[in-house]
């Protein structure tokens, strides 16, 4: 038995020690580990140093406040010992230089790398003399932060490491330590079933694990307690936590009988969501990447995400990809830390994905060389990376204008399927005013679906929708009288649909798919080149 190896861990972070462990020993001098949760980092830190073959390093923890400490290994003690003239960033690593041995963190450490966005010449050499000095010694130097800038100076000198939000173990584990804390306090009522362990635990999956405390202990203040009733308010607490993150927003689910027409839309979704099942990972089916979605706006594509969620029975996070990289592809503000904590909350959550105005998101691609030195490719590139290589998450992406998006982002392996969703057909324009009838307390065999639908011509399901409701408020309007076909028709013909105004983009959208092979929502064939996909 290697008695280096961690042998137990019940809060389930044993890969991560592993991981770290692993780096360190492959003599990596520089490793990044871009995270908030730099106390839990700080507790990984001191469990490798823990290790058989790190104990005798010692363990320092750098801040631009307190200057460089030990805090674990020979000659630490009880109280953390301070190293004099370090706590400026520079002389920080002149001493780093001259070390034999040990594993060093420096907290927030980035920003001196780049301050106000450009790279600062003398701190970025002096690391890359330094990674070149300690590269033969047993030095290592790890950076945490919510931020790190990528440099293509240290791009070959700094390992990039991920710190994943805690998962179903290790959310167990936080939730039993703070549920023996509060069964101490005599004034908190406890009604903690395995059911509702259970529940708990589902519903804080995706948190940190200070956002974990944190919900845990609003729950027991509002209630008195921990029981069945805290679930709701701790999802509701998640919902919070995601919206605040600037990038995601949480949807509730669909049911399927809410998206009137593209049969063959819900087969696929269908068959892609019996890939992800045990049985058929067992057997050897990979799971399926996800799909792009391709159409007119108002033709139903974020309903259809949200339907997809229904389909899978998982939650439905939606990453507005317009709104994070900017109209264009211009990286905002941190778009490439907002992306990859909501990829790091999707891939805990095993989410279903919706990106939002995905040609929107990855437009930026090519002049991002020249706009932003390349920090919009680089952020594009880890989330097409991130869609190859994942395999837990079903990403379900939609866009409008698809001449933006290259070949290498729409190719096999991102997307399992390119789905084109056309005008809806005059079955699904029938299919389509039964939802909406019917989503009103209205019984749709009172109307004339098949009169509706052959007025409704060459209308999106938005338009059709419209329709319903202004002649549903009519109706209202006119004595509160029950809503009639003639109501709806009269409504109908007042619209002029999108497809009349933009005639010529339609044309050119369905040429595009028909040379990309996408299967059509309703047919579930590629339509052969020269065939319309479908007919006003």
């Amino acid at each position: 038995m290697d008695r280096s190896q961690p042998s137990t861990n019940p809060s389930g972070l044993d890969a991560l020690v592993r991981e770290l462990d692993i780096l360190i020993r492959a003599r990596y001098p520089l490793i990044n580990v871009t995270t908030f949760e730099e106390l839990r980092f700080r507790r990984l830190m001191a469990a490798v140093a823990q290790l058989q073959r790190h104990r005798e390093k010692g363990l320092f923890v750098w801040s631009r406040t307190q200057g460089l400490r030990q805090v674990g290994g020979p000659g630490a003690g009880a109280i953390e010992r301070p190293i004099p003239d370090t706590q400026d960033p520079l002389s920080v690593l002149d001493h780093l230089a001259q070390a034999e041995q040990g594993l060093y963190v420096l907290c927030d450490y980035g920003p001196y790398l780049a301050p106000f966005g450009q790279p600062e010449p003398l701190v970025v050499r002096r690391l890359r003399e330094l990674a070149w000095a300690i590269k033969a010694r047993p030095v290592t130097v790890l950076f945490v932060g919510p931020s790190f800038p990528d440099l293509p100076e240290l791009e070959k000198e700094v390992k990039a490491a991920d710190l994943p939000l805690p998962d179903e173990r290790e959310v167990e584990a936080i939730l039993g330590l703070q549920l023996a804390r509060l069964e101490e306090n005599r004034d908190v009522r406890l009604a903690v079933d395995a059911r509702t362990r259970e529940q708990l635990a589902q519903a804080l999956l995706g948190l940190t694990e200070t956002e974990v405390e944190n919900a845990l202990a609003k729950a027991a203040i509002t209630f008195r307690g921990i029981g069945p009733e805290a679930v709701p308010l701790i999802l509701d607490e998640k919902r919070a936590v995601i919206r605040r993150s600037g990038a995601l927003s949480y949807s509730h689910p669909e049911p399927v009988d809410h998206l009137g027409g593209y049969a063959n839309l819900r087969t696929l979704l269908q068959q892609a969501a019996v890939t992800f099942s045990p049985a058929a990972r067992a057997y050897g089916v990979e799971p399926s990447k996800g799909v792009l979605l391709v159409g007119l706006p108002g033709c139903g594509k974020d309903l259809c995400k949200k339907i997809a969620a229904g389909i899978f029975g998982r939650p439905l996070l939606d990453l507005d990809m317009g709104a994070v990289m900017g109209e264009g592809g211009g990286v905002i503000g941190s778009a490439a830390m907002s992306i990859k904590r909501a990829l790091a909350i999707a891939t805990t959550l095993k989410a279903v994905l919706g990106l939002s105005e995905f040609e929107k998101g990855v437009g930026g691609l090519q002049s991002s060389a020249r706009s932003d030195a390349g920090e919009t490719a680089r952020t594009i590139g880890g989330l097409l990376n991130w869609m190859q290589e994942q395999s837990e998450v079903f990403v379900f992406a939609t866009a409008n204008d698809v001449r933006q998006l290259a070949p290498e982002q729409i190719r096999q392996g991102r997307f399992g399927q390119i789905v084109f969703v056309d005008l809806p057909t005059p079955e699904d324009r029938r299919d389509i005013f039964r939802v909406h009838v019917a989503k009103r307390g209205r019984d749709p065999q009172a109307f004339d679906l098949d009169q509706l639908a052959d007025a409704a011509d060459g209308f999106s399901g938005a338009e059709i929708e419209a329709a319903v409701k202004a002649a549903l408020l009519d109706a209202f309007m006119d004595g509160e009288r029950e809503l009639t076909t003639a109501d709806v028709l009269r409504r109908v013909r007042a619209i002029r649909p999108t497809s009349e105004v933009k005639r010529d983009e339609i044309e050119e959208l369905r040429k595009w798919a028909r040379e990309h092979l996408a299967i059509d929502a309703v047919k579930g064939q590629p339509a052969a080149a020269g065939e319309r996909l479908m007919e006003f």
